[in-house]
């Protein structure tokens, strides 16, 4: 067997990528329904799919994760997530007279290209998100903000993720298929994250009022139970 890295990013993506193509396949005839692609067989493939590459490249079981080294890492990204949501709501309060700053705002700092993914669970996206924030947030901005109702700390707690985050940048890096790695592994590992991530996307959109069954298709919380 190969293994392929040791980083947790890696190891409980594709374990989360099981857990929810299990709940695709046993929904299926339901979410049928609302994509001509999607039917019992495509979802057996799936499952097939990615089984066959957790038995090829990692040892197939939740023992693989560091789970210290995972929950810090899952701990960072929860707590960016919602710090980088209060200040959202907070800025569109403060500034809702100002459309012109809360377009830039959100263009600039990464809200407009990986909020909703990042919202939904997408962990490479938030990594993008929290990089992006803190590289592109400049101190007449920060000013701007926190001379109305938003507290420093706030920001502070967004640009600590962001720099806590860079401990596993190696690890993110690697799921988004670097060439030098050269693994058919990873691109397939790359390739499975992509297929669930789209399946996740339309399945949570079509459960939205079921909430133990959306829950079954957001990372953040197939991650938590894994």
């Amino acid at each position: 067997m190969e293994t392929m890295i040791a980083c947790p990013t890696s190891t409980v993506t594709i374990l989360a990528c099981q857990k929810i193509a299990k709940s695709f396949k046993e929904n299926i005839y339901e979410l049928s329904r609302i994509r001509k692609d999607w039917d019992p067989g495509y979802a057996t493939s799936i499952n097939v799919w990615i089984n066959d590459t957790i038995e090829k490249y990692y040892q197939g079981s939740a023992d693989s994760v560091d789970n210290k080294m995972f929950m810090e890492w899952h701990e960072i990204m929860v707590a960016g997530m919602q710090s980088l949501k209060v200040l959202r709501a907070s800025i569109k309060v403060d500034f809702k007279d100002n459309k012109q700053f809360l377009k830039i705002f959100f263009d600039k700092h990464g809200y407009t290209e990986f909020f909703s993914d990042a919202k939904n669970g997408d962990h490479l996206s938030l990594h993008k998100f929290l990089t992006t924030f803190a590289k592109n947030l400049d101190e007449e901005t920060r000013k701007k903000i926190v001379a109305k109702n938003t507290p420093d700390s706030v920001i502070d707690k967004i640009l600590d993720c962001a720099q806590e985050i860079t401990r596993f940048t190696k690890c993110f890096e690697t799921l988004e298929g670097d060439a030098h790695l050269n693994s058919y592994g990873l691109k397939e590992v790359t390739e499975i994250y992509i297929t669930i991530q789209d399946i996740s996307r339309i399945a949570m959109a079509y459960f939205q009022f079921d909430p133990i069954l959306r829950d079954k298709f957001n990372f953040y919380k197939v991650l938590t139970n894994l």
